[in-house]
């Protein structure tokens, strides 16, 4: 939905979805009946149709002329109480009408924040965040329903397109504009969604403030949404989705369900960078113990580690050590829990958290972390 007022062509972060289904097409029918009667109850005088707010099928727009029926019949000149009664019909059958389309919104909504759900579930099982990223605008695309979105990132006050997908429009446009820095200034949505932190829906990019040159131009965009995507509190990128190459406008549920899944989508991306960094941790640390086991040869302790030597660890930090220790010290480095621990080496847990409670006193640490951090020469907070 266009709000009437220009000045307010956008709007930041309740659902509001056109679609092509036989039953908004039946809703728009009505909608076109009623607004026909309307019409000729005021005998040619279409002055308040035109200024009524909205699209011609949304709640707005049907709700206004309700009221303005019920206040028209109110007004009736006495004796003429065939129009009063035909113009309280009329309103009856557009506020009916208003809560047959508001719920239907509503379904349309919950069906695309669930298909949102199903995208992002798909992305929670990518390898890497890089093959996640790569893979986001085609899962909005066709999970979310829009024509086409971008993903860029955000770097010191620059907007930078990374990504797309596109369905059916030509996307050989884009190609110029990947890793171009775009400065966020003024009172562009990309400019205000550094400090609104919310996502923006664009109802009309010609009489909006835009980057013209690569919404409009390039792009050909006559109304988009914009979310950001966050990182530690701070606006790290944005998804851009629109309806191109049809004539359909965004609405708040674009606007609300592009959020939701830039949302999840920070959380996952999150998730799986933090896992990527304790794998490579975990390596640097099995690689730091591996090249000190070798120049050990054969001290007192190594047989305990296996053939594949797992836990090569320095002379200083095994010199106080135990062999139960060492052991536990191992599948510490492997991220074991104390159960898992225990499990392992058939112990208690309470054996366990004894065993855990000294290594940490014999390397003079206070948690994992930081053993693990000294077994690798490395310093944790």
């Amino acid at each position: 939905m266009i709000p009437a007022d220009r000045s307010r062509a956008v709007s930041f972060a309740l659902p509001r979805r056109t679609s092509n289904s036989r039953r908004d097409r039946e809703l728009r029918l009505r909608a076109a009946t009623l607004t026909a009667a309307l019409a000729e109850s005021l005998h040619g005088q279409t002055d308040t149709l035109i200024a009524a707010p909205g699209e011609p099928c949304s709640p707005q727009r049907l709700s206004f002329m309700a009221r303005f029926c019920a206040e028209r019949a109110r007004l009736t000149e006495p004796g003429d109480e065939y129009l009063a009664r035909s113009l309280y019909l009329l309103a009856l059958d557009l506020h009916q009408l208003v809560l047959e389309i508001q719920q239907e919104e509503l379904v349309s909504s919950t069906r695309r924040l669930e298909a949102c759900g199903d995208g992002l579930a798909r992305l929670r099982n990518m390898p890497t965040a890089s093959d996640m990223l790569a893979s986001a605008c085609e899962e909005v695309v066709t999970r979310c329903d829009f024509g086409r979105v971008v993903l860029s990132r955000v770097e010191r006050g620059e907007w930078l397109p990374s990504t797309a997908h596109f369905t059916e429009s030509d996307a050989s446009w884009f190609s110029e504009w990947v890793g171009q820095g775009i400065q966020l200034r003024g009172d562009t949505p990309e400019a205000r969604l550094l400090t609104e932190r919310r996502p923006a829906a664009v109802y009309d990019t010609g009489s909006t403030p835009v980057h013209r040159q690569i919404i409009v131009e390039s792009g050909q965009s006559t109304s988009y949404v914009a979310a950001p995507l966050m990182a530690a509190g701070t606006v790290v990128g944005f998804l851009h989705a629109d309806h191109f190459p049809s004539d359909r406008q965004v609405d708040e549920v674009d606007r609300d369900v592009l959020w939701a899944f830039a949302e999840g989508l920070t959380r996952i991306h999150e998730r799986v960078v933090l896992m990527e960094r304790v794998q490579g941790q975990r390596a640097k640390v099995e690689s730091v113990l591996r090249t000190a086991l070798d120049g050990m040869g054969s001290s007192p302790g190594t047989d305990l580690l296996g053939a594949g030597g797992r836990l090569p660890v320095s002379p200083e930090v095994l010199a106080d050590l135990t062999t139960r220790e060492i052991e536990v010290l191992h599948l510490i480095v492997e991220g074991a829990s104390n159960r898992g621990i225990g499990s392992r080496l058939v112990i208690t847990e309470d054996t366990v958290k004894s065993h855990v409670k000294q290594i940490l006193r014999k390397l003079g640490v206070s948690n994992r972390a930081q053993a693990i951090a000294c077994v690798a020469g490395t310093t944790v907070a």
